[in-house]
């Protein structure tokens, strides 16, 4: 029962790694209260082994064996570690004399701690080191190793001193003890949970991944076995329980908690009802430096100003490695000082100092908050959407995964940030928008002439990206045009009424402005809209264009045939990002849209 009561915070954040949803409500709330439990047990094992056995056998000095260890580790062991560390350049590996050191002293607490019958320690030490550069150097060295051959070999162990022979009539009742005890527990985390307001099928599987077992329950069972604590019988039926228990328990929370649902009920605001209101407010991801010339140039063409300001949320995105390790998302005030952070404060200072230019420049009517996202690549979009929707934010800019150089070659790919992206165009609770930045990275300041081209075909997302140009409108160096491009049998459609009726609402609010204009071109299919776009390709700084239009589209007639590297960019914007063109590109999505057969295809046929 001791044994079922305790949950362990390694074990857990491995579940909620594994599920996907480190970074959610239910995943924080679960590492947080097993990081408590984890805790409490510590002092008991210490209180009651150390304190109360140690003095009942006149074993008067363990205790101040113990404690002296502890000392030892957050004194001296610390810091040093954190000494060699600062030695390691920002963005730079670890030299390997330094990495040798680390494990040395890594090892001779081990068996201080192993001494003294604390073999906890070390795993604790590990939650007080910084994520990097420890967490890289460790999974490339020893993560395969580990989880090739030690953990299977240490499992297969254990898996051999289960004995079925000795299961007899006793077994019943040391089952119904376990259930007993794995049913207080749930319904304490259950009813508990319900009191505070956790809705109840959050509430269901919170105690599911609180009851579910792990590597460490493994390597305690097999210390109450060496140590006499357990026969085989009690040994053997608690391993096939725990083994049980976490087989069954972690996928029904897979199939009952997603945390995107809650995005689904709320009521969407995108950038047309924004413009309207005057309520436009922005996140903008930032996964490194080099993503900062472009969306500094998109914020400052929104022309904020003191009538009307323009608040940004920058959301600088760090990648976490490592599977037992806890997301954070928060402000960067409040996270600078601490030491888990230190190896990115250089880079975040860095990106705090542009985002304040832009700031000084339009004299504080970009109103900037910075925000901390440290998670894996996997649950990155959580924390992307998450902040969207608890700041409510009215348009997400999200970076390209590929960043070219100035004679225009791949200078970066990541496979991992284009998976993001995907993930978020499919959850955003608001208007998402996916900037392509091919300008000069040098200049971030809209002092001449911005030309910019809004290509508009129809449909909501390109109704949406037309809502950019009212915001674009005021803004006195950039010059819009905004490309109509029509099929000859537009006036026959329900749809094309609709764009009919947007774009003359838009000749309307920007009557008199010699900076818009409007060119209408008629095309029959893809090729025609092909060679209208190229006509303009040496006119435009930056492309806003809709991601999704409505299958057999006659302007894009053809164009759904040929090769599609981006699908996530919908049909015209994978073409305008081919070599053919060098300007930027501002991919407009206002809702997640389901996925069609053709998308599936085109996807399948991209991987």
């Amino acid at each position: 029962m001791i044994l079922h009561a305790q949950t362990f915070f390694m074990v857990t954040c491995s579940h909620v790694n594994d599920l996907g949803i480190s970074n959610s409500e239910i995943g924080r709330l679960a590492c947080a209260i097993s990081l408590v439990i984890d805790v409490y047990g510590m002092v008991s094992t210490f209180m009651i082994f150390n304190v109360y056995i140690a003095f009942k056998g006149g074993h008067f000095v363990l205790p101040f064996y113990v404690i002296a260890v502890y000392l030892f580790m957050m004194f001296i062991c610390r810091p040093l570690i954190l000494v060699i560390i600062s030695y390691t350049p920002e963005g730079r590996r670890m030299k390997d004399s330094h990495f040798l050191a680390i494990i040395v002293i890594i090892l001779v607490l081990t068996i201080l701690s192993l001494l003294v019958g604390q073999p906890m320690i070390v795993f604790l030490f590990a939650v007080f080191l910084p994520e990097e550069p420890l967490t890289s150097i460790l999974n490339d060295r020893l993560d395969l190793m580990n989880s090739s051959v030690f953990l299977p070999v240490f499992c297969a162990m254990h898996g051999f001193i289960a004995d079925f022979n000795h299961l007899g009539k006793k077994s019943l009742i040391i089952e119904c003890i376990v259930i007993l005890s794995i049913s207080g527990k749930f319904l304490g985390t259950f009813i508990s949970s319900r009191i505070f307001g956790v809705p109840f099928w959050s509430a269901v599987s919170l105690g599911f991944i609180l009851c579910s077992g792990g590597f460490l329950d493994i390597a305690m069972l097999g210390i109450f076995r060496h140590s006499g604590v357990m026969e085989p019988e009690h040994y053997t039926v608690i391993g096939i329980h725990i083994l049980f228990c976490t087989c069954a328990f972690l996928p029904l929370v897979k199939f009952m908690y997603n945390p995107s649902r809650q995005y689904s009920t709320i009521l969407r605001q995108g950038v047309i009802a924004s413009a309207e209101t005057g309520t436009l407010q922005v996140l903008a991801c930032i996964h490194k430096e080099e993503n900062l010339p472009g969306i500094l140039r998109l914020l400052e063409a929104f022309n904020p100003t003191h009538e009307s300001p323009l608040p940004v949320i920058a959301l600088q995105l760090i990648q976490l490695t490592g599977r037992v390790t806890q997301p954070i998302l928060a402000p960067f005030h409040e996270i600078q000082s601490s030491a888990a952070f230190r190896s990115n404060i250089g880079r975040c200072n860095r990106i705090i100092s542009s985002l304040l230019s832009l700031e000084r420049r339009t004299d504080g009517a970009a109103r900037l908050q910075h925000y901390i996202s440290v998670s894996a690549y996997a649950t990155m979009h959580n924390d992307i959407c998450n902040l969207a929707h608890e700041k409510k934010t009215s348009l997400l800019i999200l970076p390209f995964h590929v960043q070219w150089t100035a004679d225009r070659e791949v200078e970066h790919l990541s496979e991992a940030i284009r998976d993001v992206n995907k993930m978020v165009f499919e959850k955003a609770p608001c208007s998402a928008g996916l900037l392509v930045d091919r300008g000069d990275k040098d200049v971030t300041i809209l002092d001449v002439e911005y030309r910019v081209a809004i290509f508009f075909i129809g449909g909501a997302d390109d109704h949406e990206a037309l809502a950019y140009a009212t915001l674009f409108a005021s803004h006195p160096s950039i010059r819009l045009t905004v490309i109509w491009l029509k099929s000859k049998m537009s006036e026959s459609n329900t749809h094309s009424f609709d764009d009919y009726t947007v774009i003359q609402e838009f000749h309307h609010k920007l009557q008199g402005n010699e900076r818009m204009s409007v060119q209408e071109i008629v095309v029959s299919d893809g090729a025609e809209t092909t060679n209208a776009v190229i006509a303009f390709k040496n006119e435009i700084d930056l492309a806003v264009v809709g991601r999704y239009h409505e299958p057999g589209c006659t302007p894009l007639f053809g164009l759904t045939d040929r090769w599609c590297e981006y699908p996530e960019l919908g049909i015209l914007g994978d073409m305008l990002v081919t070599p053919e063109f060098n300007f930027s590109v501002l991919v407009v999505q206002e809702e997640p849209h389901k996925t069609t057969e053709n998308d599936d295809l085109i996807d399948d046929f991209v991987m």
